[in-house]
């Protein structure tokens, strides 16, 4: 028999998450990170649960996601996070459907509020505009200590986390994945799950299977404030922006190139200037630091999930938004893999739509 039921390749988000789904329903566990938890895209995200921004066929997913926030948020009390409200304007949105002005019962369903209560809501706003969409269900999280806060809980419930350990390559018998071979020797499960981001890549290829994933660069930018600025999300035109601590302001940006004219510090100080335009009391902030996330984008844009194919025993489980999906993808992930029911909710999100 088998050490694993599961051996999990990858501690971000995703990987983090099943872990914990698998360990607390009592499936042995290993979870292998290269290096340590949340070092890849996860820890280097803006922090944004934005389950309202969802887009067909990802949005029959939403609810599932608030939900599921809010089951964690119970079940671990020290999962940093906390619900907010998001103001949108001056943007192109993907979902641009908002309701009359006016209070709205549906937290996911966007309404339009007007600048008295955008001043209400965000005082230090040095310009508020005349109208904004305002979403009431948005989430704001710190990836790395969330993360870090999902792989305690899944090695209280019994996973076997090892860090600092290289997966070389899937070790295959008869035609089925029976584990991983790393740095520190060859590890046995019943089944595999990747969930490494990018690194998935060179592990999928020393077994001829091929999936369309690209990298996506987003910049992170994090400010030393003098006190909190802003109380939810704000995202405009200018600044793409939330609160951390007290005194960090944190904000996302767009990755252009490397060039010194338009490359991620040079980027970093001209949000910095945005920023002390945009908010009162900004005039003092400076840069904090600035780190660049290479998040993994399928060639559709849509998450994939589930069984690699040909290769039994192997499965895939990466995603964009991560954060915003990461809880309910793993959920519905470590259900198929511990019950062997399919979830109808997955359907659209299958490795084996890429064959050819």
């Amino acid at each position: 028999m088998n050490p694993y039921d599961l051996i999990i390749v990858g501690a971000g988000i995703h990987g983090a998450a099943l872990a914990y789904y698998c360990a607390r329903a009592g499936q042995r566990v290993m979870l292998i990170e290269g290096s340590r938890p949340a070092s890849g895209a996860s820890g280097h995200a803006f922090g944004w649960i934005n389950a309202s921004a969802l887009i067909e066929p990802v949005q029959p997913l939403a609810q599932s996601v608030v939900d599921d926030y809010h089951h964690l948020q119970a079940a671990l009390p020290s999962l940093p996070m906390r619900w907010c409200t998001e103001l949108t304007y001056g943007v192109c949105l993907e979902n641009p459907k908002a309701s009359a002005v006016g209070p709205n019962l549906s937290p996911l369903q966007p309404r339009t509020v007007l600048q008295d209560e955008i001043r209400a809501l965000e005082p230090h706003l040095a310009h508020p505009p005349l109208h904004a969409r305002c979403m009431q269900a948005a989430g704001v999280i710190s990836p790395v200590e969330a993360i870090e806060c999902l792989v305690l809980a899944a090695e209280s419930c019994g996973a076997r986390v090892v860090c600092d350990c290289t997966v070389r390559q899937l070790l295959v018998e008869n035609g089925q994945v029976v584990g991983v071979n790393t740095q520190a020797g060859n590890w046995y499960g019943n089944k595999t799950v990747l969930a490494a981001g990018l690194g998935v890549l060179d592990l999928l290829a020393g077994q001829n299977l091929h999936l369309p994933i690209r990298p996506s660069p987003a910049i992170l930018l994090k400010f030393e404030v003098a006190k909190a600025l802003l109380n939810g999300i704000v995202s405009n035109a200018e600044m793409e922006a939330r609160q951390g601590d007290t005194r960090t302001l944190i904000a996302a940006e767009d990755y252009i190139d490397d060039t010194p004219e338009n490359g991620p510090a040079a980027i970093g100080l001209r949000a910095l200037e945005a920023i002390r335009g945009q908010l009162h009391g900004a005039q003092s902030i400076a840069l904090k630091s600035v780190a660049v996330g290479w998040r993994p984008l399928s060639g559709d844009g849509l998450p994939i999930v589930g069984s690699a194919g040909d290769a039994g025993g192997l499965y895939i489980l990466s995603a964009h938004p991560g954060l915003t999906l990461a809880p309910t993808l793993a959920r519905l992930l470590s259900e198929e893999l511990i019950t062997g029911v399919a979830s109808p909710l997955l359907s659209n999100f299958r490795p084996l739509r890429f064959r050819v």
